[in-house]
């Protein structure tokens, strides 16, 4: 999962065209503010960039001039529990806390070092439970640590999770972690990133995080499960990350499926669905949209396209060769988003209210394309950026 973060960084930087028109994040207008981040690599490295916006109210194939923004070194990444932003560094296993100042900046306000646990402290291998209370993923443990008080409070150990065929579990905090009336639920993924072979089952841990205790962990049928949401009900939902489709078209491993803890349990139930049985394709991704619908990306790739004596696996499977579709889990019926391009997967949500923000890597991943979509399906392009942003919130 991290190789696959990083790899995406590498790519040519993307040059804004002639007359284009830029949103600049550092001239307040009033009204609700954000706050974006988008990584920009190029051959000689990445730099981080962390944007305030005034306003996503369809600003329209403008891009984000990141002039105005703060840079960061290396793949940074960014949390925010209010009123504070956090910062994990890119070159460095920490984290810095800023507030927003009144100039509309960002305003150091502290940093924690974990280097006595980890070599990396990024937010994609972390999760933000509270002010007092958040998790790194170590080496074979969790590294608890207080948002507040920008102290390191204990550590939990990892359940026994060995390696299987070869494969090394990968316990996928934030995007793969979801807390739901004290417990949170994380998903472990087996999945060979260099080698694209998975193990046909993932497992998820079941923890107390009022008690910093393992309650249970238990095991899904479903491979390289690393994405977890909730809907308002309090149905968690897991899915995969955008390996499984290569792994299952070109080796034959098992075709991707989503799996259900619903509201009041902690076990699984007997649901599951398998994407190619509702759309033809296999997919990945499950996001919740809103009014009990979904979103995925539907993996649209041709297996016959690629010849595994002579083809790079990478580039087919994470060129613009995916759809974003929304997904009824009860009628297990989909349908295409229209008014997207086709992306390269990966992409990252970010509900406000009842919007959800869709970040759409394009380029490579070298640029991003931020589009709102309604719950009624209805989609509007707020921006551009240059860079993978995988980043967006409203600061309240």
């Amino acid at each position: 999962m991290k190789s696959l973060y990083l790899g995406f960084a590498a790519g040519a930087l993307f040059a804004c065209s002639d007359g284009a028109r830029s949103v600049s994040p550092s001239q307040p207008q009033g009204g609700a503010s954000y706050v974006i981040a988008t990584a920009v690599s190029s051959d000689s490295g990445a730099s981080t960039y962390v944007a305030l916006l005034d306003s996503l109210e369809s600003l329209g194939e403008q891009e984000l001039d990141l002039g105005g923004a703060r840079e960061f070194g290396g793949w940074s990444d960014l949390g925010v529990i209010e009123p504070w932003i956090f910062v994990s560094s890119g070159e460095a296993p920490e984290v810095s806390r800023f507030l927003v100042g009144d100039d509309r900046t960002l305003v150091d306000d502290g940093t924690i070092s974990f280097g006595s646990y980890v070599a990396d402290a990024n937010f994609y291998n972390q999760e933000l439970v509270s002010s007092t209370k958040a998790y790194l993923g170590g080496d074979g443990e969790f590294v608890i640590w207080n948002p507040s008080t920008l102290e390191i409070t204990g550590t939990l150990a990892f359940p026994e999770l060995s390696a299987r065929e070869g494969i090394e579990p990968y316990v996928a905090l934030d995007r793969g972690a979801v807390v739901r009336d004290g417990p949170m639920n994380v998903a472990v993924s087996g999945t060979g990133t260099e080698t694209l072979n998975m193990l046909g089952d993932s497992r998820i841990i079941v923890l107390d995080v009022e008690q910093d205790q393992i309650v249970d962990v238990l095991t899904a049928p479903c491979p390289d499960l690393a994405v977890a949401d909730r809907d308002e009900q309090g149905n968690l939902y897991f899915s995969n990350w955008v390996y499984s489709p290569g792994a299952t078209l070109l080796y034959g491993d098992s075709p991707a499926c989503v799996v259900r803890i619903p509201a009041g349990s902690e076990a699984l139930d007997d649901w599951s669905l398998r994407y190619a049985d509702v759309t033809g394709h296999e997919g990945a991704v499950v996001d919740y949209l809103g009014n009990g619908k979904w979103t995925f990306s539907s993996f649209l790739g041709d297996p016959a396209t690629f010849d595994p004596s002579n083809d790079d696996w990478f580039p087919w499977l994470f060129g613009d060769t995916w759809q974003l579709e929304v997904l009824d889990p009860e009628a297990r019926t989909s349908s295409v988003v229209e008014g997207l391009p086709k992306h390269g997967g990966g992409y990252y949500a970010s509900r406000i209210d009842a919007t959800t923000h869709l970040l759409i890597p394009g380029d490579g991943y070298a640029t991003t394309a931020v589009y709102a979509l309604g719950a009624d399906g209805a989609v509007s392009h707020v921006l551009d950026t240059r860079g993978w942003a995988t980043r967006l919130f409203q600061l309240r």
